[in-house]
């Protein structure tokens, strides 16, 4: 026997990693060694004499995976496969193989092939795959910008919210942080913070950086750095958070408040310095003038209930606590209370009304009523010496509409947009009464109805404010 045979019986017989298959060469099993007896279960009985499609699944049998796969080895003399084996008990192991074509003593042909159970093998690849696309759906998921740079500040992985924040993609070789966020970062206070926690290797956290998205977008962002260990060193974590909103917000509490305290002190100014002489009148027995005080401390006293009020309310609505109480009601009887209130405290104001305000009304009557109430007060408010406001009046079957009209100071075109917003007052009526919040009230109490509110105005001639809402809620 030539020594070549030996070599191949000690392989063959020997062998503990690699099973061995010898086929002719129409894939029929002629003979197996026992390392595949032990890795697949099958013994010589079991599978010698049979074609060598029985060890793929029923898929890869209807794909004629084997069949293929004999012809490759007979027309190329090798072949390399990656698929599943069906064991004994019907369960299946991947493997790796590889077929190559031999010629017998007398010139025929046979297919040896060398089978490795990479089963362990493939289901940790599987499972790192599944981790690396569950760590990648975790990543793309979160709102906030992630990014990670190696040593020399490149950026080696980000997430969707950093393409959405920079409009940039990290493409390969990936670019340096510091290139990146120069025109962004126009103070350099990022850059600063990033070079020096890489140099001391001491991450930060909770660093509030501003950065200049666009000319007319500036955005703040709360920054923390750490470092992570890996295979190559260590990489530097980036979490950048939007808390844009959060000091947007934190400046309108600041301007509320600054805007609240001077607009209080007045009315309470005059109440301390009313009482005040009151008190000195009382002492020299002048009741006319303490009299005139006390009045002036009780307008004064009011007009100060009347903000807190409009302030409360404005803050409950903001916050978006409204509840409308909704009931059936003639609308008249809300015209009706409204008129009476405002003549009480403007008694030589006529107030007209036109059109037909009879009508059957389904919404919050209160409500309705605070609308136009001060919807008539803010146009007495803005009369400029005028005496006379129309409130008009018309419905169909299926919307009502009002009209108040004065005669008064008007508005301003280019400010016209903004007289239903939140503290809005007109610039050049800043000297009249009030904290601008009641056209605002207004605003949410109708919206609340699934109606609309406008305004019509001419400077020097006077304004008209306009609500519509639906008969029915």
């Amino acid at each position: 026997m030539h020594p070549s045979a030996n070599y191949f019986d000690a392989l063959f017989y020997n062998a503990k990693q690699n099973s061995v298959l010898v086929m002719d060469a129409e894939g029929t099993v002629l003979s197996i060694n026992p390392a595949f007896v032990k890795c697949f279960g099958y013994s010589e009985k079991d599978i010698i004499g049979k074609n060598g499609s029985i060890l793929f699944t029923k898929e890869d049998q209807q794909k004629e995976v084997f069949q293929k796969e004999v012809t490759r080895v007979l027309h190329q003399g090798q072949s390399f496969d990656n698929n599943y084996f069906v064991n004994k008990d019907q369960s299946v192991t991947w493997v790796r193989g590889e077929a190559v074509l031999v010629k017998g003593t007398n010139n025929e042909s046979f297919i040896l092939k060398i089978i490795q159970d990479i089963h362990a093998q493939k289901r940790t690849e599987i499972a790192l795959r599944n981790l690396n696309d569950f760590n990648e759906s975790i990543l793309r998921s979160i709102e906030d910008v992630v990014i990670v740079l190696d040593e020399k500040m490149n950026i080696i992985k980000t997430n969707s919210a950093f393409a959405n924040l920079f409009k940039y993609s990290v493409p390969e070789p990936s670019i340096n942080i510091l290139e990146l966020i120069k025109p962004y970062d126009k103070n350099e206070y990022l850059t600063i913070a990033i070079t020096k926690a890489l140099q001391t290797k001491t991450g930060f956290s909770n660093k509030q950086i501003e950065l200049i998205i666009s000319p007319t977008d500036v955005r703040s962002y709360d920054i923390s750095c750490s470092f992570m260990d890996s295979f190559d060193g260590k990489n530097l974590l980036l979490i950048v958070h939007d808390i844009t909103a959060y000091k947007e917000l934190e400046k309108e509490k600041e301007d509320v408040m600054g805007f609240v305290a001077h607009e209080l002190r007045n009315p309470l100014s005059n109440i301390i310095l009313c009482n005040e002489l009151m008190t000195e009148a009382l002492h020299e027995n002048d009741f006319s003038l303490a009299e005139s005080m006390l009045l002036k401390s009780k307008n004064n006293a009011r007009r100060l209930q009347k903000m807190i009020s409009e302030l409360y309310e404005s803050t409950k609505i903001n916050s978006g606590y409204m509840q409308l109480q909704l009931s059936e009601f003639n609308f008249a009887d809300a015209v009706k209370e409204a008129i009476d209130a405002v003549e009480t405290l403007h008694p030589a104001f006529e107030i007209e009304v036109e059109g037909n305000s009879n009508v059957m009304l389904t919404a919050d009557k209160d409500r309705i009523t605070q609308v136009l109430t001060n919807y008539l007060s803010n146009s007495i408010k803005y009369s400029h010496g005028k005496n006379r406001v129309t409130l008009g009046v018309s419905h169909d079957k299926k919307t009502l509409s009002v009209s108040v009209k004065d005669e008064g100071l008007g508005i301003p075109k280019e400010q016209l947009p903004f007289v239903f917003e939140r503290f809005f007052r007109v610039e050049k009526n800043r000297n009249i009464e009030g904290i601008g919040l009641g056209l605002y009230l207004c605003r949410q109490i109708i919206h609340s109805h699934k109606g609309r509110l406008w305004v019509e105005s001419e400077e020097g001639k006077g304004s008209i404010f306009y609500f519509s809402i639906p008969l029915v809620q």
